[in-house]
């Protein structure tokens, strides 16, 4: 941690720089943050910001885990993917605790060639993700039946982005894999990706889901339970918001209940 990196970068100062910012964040909008990694740079630069982020995220409580970002289907994020999820599988080993989620696998066969799209095999099995985000291009996978299944024995939760991969990549309805990863139980969640370029809300993306593939109540409480249920934060603070969301469920529900039993028994009012 102590020697620079090419290109001038110093992965300590950038660790002492983004403390002071949190700082900074605290005193007005209280977050929690993904260490957020520009992997579309020159792989020097790249590696100093996984180291940083594993170190910020071991140190900071704030920080709860780091990302991979930029267009997948880029040059250098194409070229550098196996590089870049060997950084990941090194640092892993020093700093075991810290959360991983990427995204990966946000192609199409019309960006990439067919060799390119293995990007959610090797996030999990080399870089170590406990949460994929986009997950698009399964299907073109090798071995995708084996790819869901092992998704779905080590718990990687998927966050499903609708309206960005139709607006991004075209692809919704039928083509999107989302049923799939229903039907092999992988842990599924929605999210906007970016609320701001897809003009939608969280609500709109239920919305979607259950107008689109047709999801049944319980199916939406399942999502909505395992975005907390795969959340990387704190244990206590999951369980609070976990009994927080159980309590929601349950004064929503209550609003659609029958008539109790007294009420059954007891004579209708005239109308006035």
């Amino acid at each position: 941690m102590q020697r620079d990196v090419h290109f001038g970068i110093n992965p300590v100062q950038i660790v002492e720089h983004l403390h002071v910012q949190l700082e900074i964040m605290d005193r007005y909008v209280p977050v929690l943050s993904h260490y957020q990694v520009a992997r579309g740079l020159p792989k020097e630069m790249v590696f100093a910001q996984i180291l940083a982020g594993f170190e910020m995220a071991s140190k900071d409580p704030r920080v709860v885990g780091l990302n991979l970002v930029m267009a997948e289907d880029w040059y250098v994020p194409v070229h550098d993917f196996k590089l870049h999820m060997q950084m990941l599988d090194y640092l892993h080993r020093l700093y075991p605790k810290v959360h991983i989620t990427l995204h990966a696998g946000e192609l199409t066969p019309l960006l990439v060639p067919p060799e390119d799209l293995f990007h959610i095999r090797w996030s999990i099995d080399v870089g170590h993700a406990e949460r994929i985000g986009h997950g698009i291009d399964v299907m073109q996978e090798q071995n995708p039946i084996a790819l869901l299944k092992e998704m779905a024995a080590k718990k990687i939760l998927v966050e499903i982005c609708l309206t960005s991969n139709d607006v991004i990549l075209g692809v919704s309805v039928a083509r999107h894999p989302l049923p799939m990863y229903l039907k092999f139980g992988v842990p599924v969640a929605l999210a906007t990706d970016d609320a701001g370029v897809s003009r939608s809300s969280i609500t709109q993306e239920y919305e979607r889901a259950v107008e689109t593939y047709q999801l049944s109540y319980p199916e939406v409480k399942k999502m909505v339970r395992a975005s907390l249920e795969y959340s990387f934060l704190p244990p206590g603070e999951k369980s609070a918001e976990e009994k927080q969301l159980e309590a929601s469920f349950t004064r929503f529900e209550g609003g659609f209940a029958g008539p109790t039993k007294a009420e059954k028994g007891s004579p209708r009012r005239k109308r006035p």
